[in-house]
């Protein structure tokens, strides 16, 4: 079983921003001490940590922020993979990058490295915030639009953002697209940046002035969408994983609200021995693993791209994008 270094990190971040009694906390971040050293041991076969390099910047990041030390060595290993660009590629490289800049920062403003990283690690972060700037698009969407809120951190905490032209061409990009953040880890992203805030700012908390705030909300269901639309469901499989690029074309008729997981079942229920496919749940919902028998692996750094074609990206999940009528739904396993 791999390691749970992203999702410990995630729950312990969480866990210091409801200002909890100390005692749980202690066992747990030993647990994610231990989980970055056997994360660390699939470095010696792959190359790279077990879970991915955002994972681990997670982990050092979290452990930063409940002010705990971090080994020199467990440091400078994301140092040199952000010195040899190892980091990904497209929106995933903007999440890790910013992820990891997000900890050198954490650890140098709090300093808990010895003073001769501390220049390095600033260094590293004012790079990372340079090479975010550099990947936003005309929209000014930054990777993709999940990975924005983690490039805007980045601006706010480093101090950036008060001369960085792409920190408000990208807060306005995200203005224009809240809908797409409609699960609790996606808000989680979105809610701190919204309010001028970076994770980093859960470490300074003064746990004794936070007022009880948190009330229950009255979520209202959607409401249904009458009639019928048709989607053109395409799967394609590049070499070297495939000898034929095209594995799937149909058109496939849903109710006009289908979200794109209903498409995917529509398609499996109209052609049950053709058409078959696998999800995971997460905590930003179902993540596609498997299409047609072909899974995509993290050991072989390939997953499943959603595009509406001919070459766009989808800005958010399976269960959240809901596509037009006529539309054509690329799910294209690639190289990440």
């Amino acid at each position: 079983e791999w390691p749970h270094t992203g999702r410990l990190a995630l729950y312990l971040l969480g866990l210091r921003a409801t200002c909890p009694p100390p005692s749980p906390q202690r066992s747990l971040v030993t647990w994610l001490k231990y989980y970055l050293e056997e994360d660390w041991t699939g470095s010696r076969r792959h190359g790279h940590p077990l879970t991915s390099y955002y994972q681990y910047g997670l982990g050092v990041l979290a452990l930063c922020v409940h002010h705990k030390r971090v080994r020199e060595e467990v440091i400078r290993r994301l140092l040199a993979a952000q010195h040899h660009g190892r980091l990904g590629h497209g929106g995933n490289a903007v999440d890790t990058e910013a992820v990891v800049a997000l900890a050198f920062t954490c650890l140098e403003r709090r300093r808990l490295v010895g003073t001769e990283l501390v220049a390095e690690l600033r260094a590293a972060a004012h790079g990372a915030s340079r090479s975010m700037a550099e990947a936003q698009g005309p929209d000014g969407i930054i990777g993709n639009i999940y990975s924005t809120p983690w490039a805007l951190q980045v601006f706010l905490a480093t101090g950036t953002c008060q001369t960085e032209p792409a920190f408000g061409q990208a807060m306005a990009a995200l203005l224009e697209n809240l809908e797409a953040f409609g699960t609790a880890a996606t808000m989680a992203q979105v809610l701190p940046v919204l309010h001028g805030r970076s994770y980093l700012d859960i470490a300074s908390m003064h746990c004794q002035e936070e007022p009880d705030t948190l009330t229950p909300m009255d979520i209202e269901p959607p409401t249904e969408v009458p009639g019928n639309k048709t989607v053109q469901l395409v799967v394609e499989c590049p070499l070297p994983w495939c000898y034929e690029l095209r594995l799937y074309d149909r058109r496939v008729p849903v109710p006009a609200a289908a979200s794109l997981l209903d498409v995917l079942w529509a398609a499996a229920a109209l052609e049950p021995y053709d058409f078959k496919f696998h999800t995971q749940d997460t905590s930003q919902g179902p993540f596609l693993t498997q299409v047609l028998g072909l899974e995509a692996r993290q050991e072989k750094r390939n997953y499943w791209q959603l595009l509406t074609a001919p070459n766009t990206p989808l800005q958010m999940g399976i269960a959240d994008y809901r596509p037009q009528d006529g539309e054509t739904l690329i799910l294209r396993l690639s190289e990440w």
